[in-house]
């Protein structure tokens, strides 16, 4: 069997690209998913009537096209958020960003955060920086690093800051100023930032209601098809013992596990291969008989809580719960393919949820279901740009183009995957 494109994945972005070539009249394309349902990582899940996502997912949009879309895939399911999100940290709740809301800590901790934030101001510049933690000194300095830069992303990127770039950091951390570190140090903040300060999420069905929609617009899909080798020189994907011949093939599979299945790689190639990294990250999503706190979700930099950050998925829509319950998603990130102790992290969590009044102890736990996300945030160390650059023109030269999230091996959202659907099924109609 030969397709003029062949699709791995039937996530977000290679959905997308389903439906833009689709709506490109161009139907001489599969789309080959593993599982027996579409969606990926971006999918929903029901249990007893909760609906839960994989992990926190919202829709950032700041694109015309991404908002004309969504609008016409969800139509009116779909609402508009203003972002509460906070920091818990040292017995406080401080709005998020951290940098710029210090107002209610201890007056030597803001007192150490300003006067190490003017020296920096001073000092440095964060123009010809590569590594993050010389980029975050020199832009925040050492106080506001020392008190959550540096804490919270070691428990979420579990390796050494010092071998990370800053090149990931772009839109992910909300840009500050001096003025408003200051401001935020001695008085209450109103100013949102970052880019989601505002969001989008479906009013009902979870984050996969996206998925649903554009899975009704895709007709070549076939379930049950984990591809398990590429041939490069033949030019086929093999599933279920069966070989499949492409033109192009597109691959929205995390890269790192495309190169343990591709054969025909040089000794080069390979060697780059070895040197993509990435964290685990295991979320815990709960449902509960009670309501909880009126806010999206919270950062926990504190070593004491195992657990990065706490979410509350029944503030995005009350339809992901039964009526008077509350859902949450918790999340654990661990050094690749290192799982915790279910048990232990359970009975943490649990602890203290209870201790900081996210539950109470007269509620039911009415749902636990863990989920595990084996590659989750890919790690942008110092061998990060060179390897994932020459693979990716590699791959590029042998007919086979990377999409999304985990394949092209970034750290992207939604909308990115959305709209690089969009752009590379306009490229390969014109190929």
């Amino acid at each position: 069997m030969k397709n003029k494109i062949v699709i791995i994945g039937g996530g977000i972005s290679g959905l997308s690209l389903a439906y833009h070539l689709e709506s490109m009249k161009a139907q001489d394309y599969v789309l080959l998913e593993a599982h027996d349902k579409a969606g990926g990582l971006c999918g929903s899940y029901n249990i007893n009537g909760f609906t839960f996502d994989y992990g926190g997912h919202l829709l950032h949009l700041s694109s015309k096209y991404a908002l004309k879309l969504i609008q016409k895939l969800l139509n009116k399911n779909v609402a508009i958020h203003k972002r509460k999100a906070f920091v818990y940290i040292y017995g406080k709740e401080l709005p998020f960003p951290f940098q710029n809301n210090l107002y209610g800590l201890d007056d030597n901790i803001i007192s150490e955060c300003v006067k190490t934030a003017l020296t920096a101001y001073k000092d440095k510049s964060t123009q010809n920086i590569t590594l993050f933690k010389n980029w975050a000194a020199a832009l925040y300095g050492e106080g506001i690093c020392k008190h959550f830069m540096f804490p919270y992303n070691q428990k979420l990127w579990q390796t050494d800051l010092n071998e990370m770039t800053c090149a990931w950091c772009g839109e992910f951390i909300p840009k500050t100023t001096l003025e408003d570190i200051i401001k935020g140090a001695y008085s209450r903040r109103k100013k949102d930032f970052g880019y989601n300060a505002h969001f989008f999420y479906p009013k009902t069905g979870g984050c996969g209601a996206l998925c649903e929609q554009l899975l009704k617009k895709t007709r070549n899909i076939k379930y049950n098809c984990e591809v398990t080798e590429i041939n490069l020189k033949e030019k086929t994907v093999k599933i279920n013992g069966a070989d499949i011949f492409y033109d192009s093939l597109v691959s929205t599979m995390p890269l790192k596990n495309l190169g343990k299945i591709t054969t025909g790689l040089t000794a080069s190639i390979k060697k780059d291969f070895k040197d993509l990294k990435h964290n685990s990250v295991y979320a815990l999503n709960i449902g509960v008989s009670a309501k909880t706190k009126d806010a999206h979700w919270y950062y926990f930099p504190e070593e004491k809580y195992p657990f990065y950050r706490v979410g509350i998925q029944s503030a995005f829509s009350a339809s992901l719960t039964p009526e008077n319950c509350s859902s949450f998603y918790i999340e654990f990130a661990a050094p690749a393919g290192k799982k915790p102790d279910f048990n232990k992290l359970e009975e943490q969590t649990l602890k203290y949820l209870l201790e900081l009044g996210f539950i109470k102890e007269d509620i039911k736990i009415l749902v636990k279901n863990w989920v595990e996300i084996p590659v989750a945030y890919v790690i942008y160390d110092t061998k990060y740009e060179n390897a994932r650059s020459n693979i990716i023109d590699y791959l590029k030269n042998n007919n086979i183009y990377t999409l999304g999230r985990y394949g092209s091996w970034e750290y992207s959202f939604m909308e990115k995957s959305l709209l690089d659907g969009a752009a590379l099924a306009e490229k390969l109609i014109r190929k």
